[in-house]
């Protein structure tokens, strides 16, 4: 039943630093999930301000099932628009087969 209510698709990913041979680094990003079901939802300027006092900065939140490993320096995609991970949360204490996770992210400025 949970599955119904994801009706978007994401992709997930990573993101590594490489140090180059002079000294300097550079990001790049790999795929590590792709066509992954999701919810997204947009917060309220009420909820972004409520989270904004406990110093996080999001825009949205993402829900899909609770078998990735989701870390805030990643980049969820979604129908084209890329959103940064600013506080995934694993809500793992009810039962399996609702075991989810919800993600805040934001889309960059």
């Amino acid at each position: 039943m949970f599955t119904r209510l994801l009706n978007e698709s994401m992709t997930v990913l990573g993101r590594s630093i490489t140090a180059d041979a002079y000294g300097g680094q550079s990001v790049s990003y790999t795929t590590l999930y792709t066509g992954r079901a999701c919810r997204i939802d947009t917060l309220s300027a009420q909820a972004q301000a409520i989270l904004s006092r406990s110093g996080i900065v999001a825009t949205h939140k993402f829900f899909c099932e609770g078998d990735m490993t989701i870390k805030a320096e990643y980049v969820l995609v979604a129908k084209g628009v890329e959103y940064r991970v600013v506080n995934p949360v694993d809500v793992g204490a009810a039962p399996a087969t609702t075991h989810h996770l919800e993600i805040l992210t934001r889309t960059p400025s």
